[in-house]
């Protein structure tokens, strides 16, 4: 980005210290560096309006796995995939991890369950069974393209909010701005999603966790965090 929008990364930084504070109190996205159908369940679930369901549905999904004698933190697709044939499909998921909820509110929307479902076998198809294949991915391409562009033809996930999610709880430093980033940064800079790109706004989050500094990856988060208000700080930071 060299010099250009340096007066906005300035004031961005400021702004962010005054929202956010000691990066020590954020709370961070838990990662699944092992588990690529544990990042799938998460990410996809993460839209719902408390992440203690969340939590609730990856913790069903572990006991179960338990109970098979599997390990959750080692699951692929091809694991992921045999859950839901072995509980009756996405219906049977559902019930197993006890969440129904909807991918999204219009009538007929699809279960959750389900678009984890097409998510495992989309990935399938391009070649993608296990985190060993997305980190070789992102060797080739630390954007992970191919990835995104499955995953956002997928069922109501055109807005790559989980796709973000995705890459975060796979580990990856690199930002991946989605629409909640875009906003934030626009609310507070008057920078435009058309003005920055996708290249320019990454290296905009990052020069901001520079400053800050944090790791860009955790900035990423808090402040997708805070503009999709969600909490953004430890339970026991909030007394």
């Amino acid at each position: 980005m060299t010099n250009e929008f340096t007066a906005e990364a300035k004031k961005l930084t400021d702004v962010c210290g005054t929202l956010f504070g000691d990066e020590s109190r954020w709370i961070t996205a838990r990662g699944y560096p092992d588990s690529l159908a544990l990042c799938i369940v998460d990410s996809l679930w993460s839209t719902g309006p408390s992440y203690q369901s969340v939590q609730n549905v990856v913790s069903k999904y572990r006991a179960y796995r338990t109970a098979e004698d599997g390990d959750a933190w080692t699951d692929g697709t091809k694991e992921l995939l045999k859950t839901f044939g072995n509980v009756g499909g996405s219906v049977g998921f559902a019930g197993m991890v006890n969440n129904r909820k909807p991918a999204h509110t219009h009538k007929g929307a699809p279960l959750k369950a389900e678009v984890v479902n097409e998510a495992a076998v989309a990935l399938e198809n391009i070649g993608i069974f296990t985190m060993a294949d997305v980190r070789a991915e992102y060797a080739r391409d630390e954007f992970l393209t191919r990835i995104e562009d499955t995953w956002l033809d997928l069922t109501s996930q055109s807005s790559g909010v989980t796709f973000n999610y995705f890459v975060v709880l796979a580990g990856y430093q690199s930002v991946k701005p989605d629409r909640m980033v875009y906003r934030f940064i626009e609310k507070h800079t008057g920078l435009t999603k058309r003005q920055l790109g996708t290249r320019k706004a990454t290296e905009l989050i990052m020069r901001v966790a520079d400053a800050y500094p944090t790791q860009a990856r955790k900035l990423d988060h808090i402040i997708w965090r805070h503009e999709s208000g969600r909490e953004i700080f430890r339970a026991d930071e909030l007394n």
